[in-house]
């Protein structure tokens, strides 16, 4: 139930509402269209980067694998609702970078070029006549800021189990300590 505070409360900082929902279901189809040369120069660009490459090619098949991924999760930012399911399924991804050991800055780049990539690819191709343009972007970025502060919010929620793990601290010792009672 957390959760469900946790995304309406972004949804209304961040103000991703039902009028950029529904700008981001219209565009469902030229996300769709575009997800594979999409997610082919978002990997195209992490290749280019020694240590992103050796972890994606940490196992034979990953990356065929993680761009299924990617595709999808591209699609699923035309989400109809952006509920607790929608929430479980971010967090899971950012709970499984931290395990593979990426870091979140590169989870910030990689959002950060995928919002310009989206731009390039759809909204100036499919939409740039389009009166509503610039709402469409917009909504696309505040759905990628959901998305990214969920994202983070798993990385903080990992790296504290983890450091409670390792000292032996409960956690609302660590708690008390972090905010100085």
């Amino acid at each position: 139930m957390a959760e469900i505070h946790f995304i309406e409360e972004m949804k209304r900082i961040g103000r991703l509402d039902k009028a950029d929902q529904q700008l981001l279901l219209e565009m469902q189809p030229a996300i769709e269209q575009h997800a594979s040369e999409i997610v082919n120069a978002f990997y195209a660009q992490l290749e280019r980067f020694e240590n992103l490459a050796a972890i994606l090619h940490a196992e034979p098949g990953r990356v065929e694998k993680l761009k299924g991924h990617l595709t999808r999760w591209l699609v699923s930012l035309a989400s109809k609702s952006y509920d607790e399911t929608y929430y479980d399924l971010r967090y899971r991804i950012g709970k499984r970078h931290v395990e593979v050991g990426l870091e979140p800055r590169y989870v910030i780049a990689a959002m950060a070029f995928c919002r310009g990539i989206t731009a390039q690819i759809i909204i100036e191709t499919e939409y740039a006549n389009d009166p509503r343009r610039e709402a469409r972007m917009i909504a696309l970025n505040r759905a990628m800021d959901l998305d990214l502060n969920i994202m983070l919010q798993s990385y903080d929620d990992q790296r504290v189990q983890q450091f409670l793990e390792v000292t032996g601290f409960s956690k609302p010792l660590f708690e008390m300590l972090m905010t100085g009672g």
